[in-house]
């Protein structure tokens, strides 16, 4: 596994691209013509969050969540009584039941929660990184060598 840059990328630029997917495609088109890509990296500038208004937090929407999410624990914790439970827990039918009550706990988790967080604010959003623009940072040894082959592109 790759170690985490502690420092900005430093080399040429090969070029500014619009999009991630353009400059990804540079990098791609690099890589075709046996450019050893593992010496680039892609530079987002001008970087901001950017948050979609995706709803509103209504109580339904509160207790739905939680029931869902209730839903996966009661499998979970029924599944674990049916496998460790022994043979009679597996047509006792110990999956039912946690469900049913996982639901039941998780919708009221919900209610509870969105209760006090009522001073917060119930908007929905899924945050997103964007940058302006995204340049293509090449070592200056070859750097030459990249920027021919995407003049050829």
């Amino acid at each position: 596994m790759a170690k985490p840059r502690t420092e900005l990328p430093t080399g040429e630029v090969l070029g500014t691209y619009r999009s991630h997917d353009e400059a990804n495609a540079a990098v791609q088109h690099l890589a075709q013509h046996d450019f050893r890509v593992s010496a680039l990296a892609i530079v987002g500038r001008d970087v901001r969050i950017v948050e979609e208004v995706t709803g509103i937090l209504t109580w339904a929407a509160a207790a739905g969540r939680g029931a869902l999410t209730g839903a996966w624990l009661g499998l979970f914790v029924g599944l674990l009584l049916a496998l460790f439970g022994g043979d009679e827990s597996l047509t006792s039918g110990a999956l039912l039941p946690g469900i049913v009550i996982g639901v039941g706990f998780g919708m009221l988790w919900g209610i509870v929660l969105k209760a006090a967080g009522r001073k917060r604010s119930s908007v929905i959003t899924r945050p997103q990184v964007m940058a302006g623009s995204y340049e293509i940072v090449c070592p200056p040894a070859v750097a030459d060598e990249a920027r021919a082959i995407l003049a050829r592109r």
